[in-house]
């Protein structure tokens, strides 16, 4: 009798535990699908419980590339303390100093913007008489120019107050619980945030503290789950991740920051050259500016009509200036300024970047136009990474190689060296697989060869 070939039981192990893992993942995966309302809810309290530690990790990580600047000023500040108390000393200078600098500019724009957003509603509410008034007599005198208008005056002047009337007693009345109840809510969203960013400070400041020590103790758990390689791989990428982050973010608000000045000092021009007539807050259109330069794209656009609209309040002609040298500024902005401070950071097209904003936008609203770009920019390169590592397992690292020559990006040196070498590994690989496999064939040929012998001999 032929002897049995032995049952490989860690085969069907393997295959009996993939196959349990991928019923439990189904069932996971319509759970989630079938309880979406609740899962969302869970999710949504869960964010709400630990907003002050993303607001504050936010800031940490907005502001540590200035606490780090500020460590090395520190430390030649305090040369003549002995080494160990003048590190410690430095550190704590450095990131009080950077809290202090971060509330003083919240505080800086919120009281630029408040007082005068409210000076300008009071400014509508005292213009508002005469608009009526140059308004009522342009449709008088449009009515009595025109026979048509003049006959159907009566039945449009009815309907439209009747319109005004249902909506009134329909809309703002019946709903003025509602109204009210969401004007509460507001208020005590406000307040929920200004303690939340209290909070966030403070955990900013464990954080900034901590941050070298949660970096070594992130690199050890990476290091202990995978092998050297792998874990260096994942390190790099890492490393990647919070360059374009940190690169976007610092780059975005100096960027702001140059704007904001620039068209501070354009509008104080204009001030100047009309000493007499009355005209809008500088401050407060450049800090508006400043503030809305942060979104890619879209920002320039909200700033241009917000600006607009209030230089128009006070003042026609101003407003007709801060759309001719805020065009111009824009145009100096994205082809001079922007790419001297930002670079390509992001590594991704005009195109990329308007999906990014238009995606994110709509899924976390105002902060995903601000952090949508860095997070499709990170997706982008892990693609394109996965697409590159596929050519190279099929041998096509040209193809690679003759994309990245015609489409060239800030990274691609280094990147095309570790594609090299990847491919090197790769080939190296597979010639040693050949090697083994030629080997093996070899045996196999002699086995062969000898049985045909000994059944020669018993013959």
């Amino acid at each position: 009798m032929k002897n049995k070939e032995p049952i490989d039981v860690r085969k069907y192990l393997g295959l009996t535990l993939a196959f349990s893992l991928a019923i439990i993942l189904a069932m996971l995966v319509y759970f989630l699908i079938d309880r979406a309302g609740h899962v969302s809810n869970y999710l949504n309290g869960i964010i709400k419980t630990l907003m002050p530690f993303l607001i504050g990790a936010g800031i940490a990580y907005v502001i540590c590339p200035m606490v780090n600047g500020l460590n090395l000023i520190y430390l030649k500040l305090f040369k003549k303390v002995k080494a160990e108390k003048r590190v410690a000393l430095a550190n704590s200078f450095s990131i009080y100093t950077g809290i202090i600098i971060a509330i003083l500019v919240i505080i800086f724009v919120v009281v630029m913007i408040i007082p005068n957003l409210i000076n300008s509603i009071i400014r509508i509410v005292q213009l508002a008489p005469g608009a009526i008034d140059k308004l009522y007599k342009l449709a008088t005198d449009y009515m009595e120019s025109n026979p048509f208008m003049r006959e159907h005056s009566e039945n449009i002047i009815n309907a439209s107050y009747d319109y005004a009337m249902n909506y009134i007693n329909n809309n703002l009345i019946a709903n003025s619980n509602e109204i009210l109840s969401n004007l509460t809510i507001g208020v005590m969203g406000v307040f929920t945030l200004l303690f939340n960013m209290l909070i966030g400070f403070i955990v900013a400041i464990y954080l900034l503290f901590m941050r070298k020590k949660l970096a070594k103790q992130g690199k050890m758990i990476v290091y202990s789950i995978f092998k050297e390689k792998e874990a260096e791989s994942i390190m790099d990428e890492f490393e990647y991740i919070d360059k374009v982050f940190s690169g976007f973010i610092t780059g975005k608000l100096l960027d702001a920051i140059v704007i904001a000045i620039i068209c501070y000092f354009m509008l104080l021009f204009y001030k100047l050259l009309n000493p007499n007539v009355e005209t809008m807050n500088e401050v407060m259109i450049a800090v508006i500016v400043g503030i809305f330069n942060v979104i890619p794209f879209f920002g320039w656009y909200v700033a241009w009509a917000i600006g607009i609209i209030l230089c128009l309040i006070v003042n026609p002609g101003q407003a007709l200036y801060f759309l001719i040298f805020n065009f111009i500024l824009q145009q100096v902005d994205g082809n001079i300024i922007g790419p001297r401070i930002l670079g390509n950071s992001t590594g991704i097209s005009g195109f990329w970047v308007l999906f990014a904003i238009l995606l994110f936008g709509h899924i976390w609203g105002f902060f995903g136009m601000l952090i949508g770009v860095p997070i499709f920019a990170v997706i982008y390169h892990f693609i394109k990474k996965a697409i590159f590592k596929g050519l190279l397992r099929n041998g096509q690292f040209k193809m690679a190689v003759d994309y990245e020559n015609e489409y060239p990006t800030k990274e691609t040196e280094k990147f095309s060296e570790k594609m090299k070498a990847a491919y090197e590994r790769i080939k190296e690989e597979q010639a040693k697989q050949k090697e083994e496999k030629a080997a093996e064939k070899e045996e196999h040929n002699k086995l062969k060869e000898e049985i045909k012998e000994n059944k020669k001999l018993k013959n």
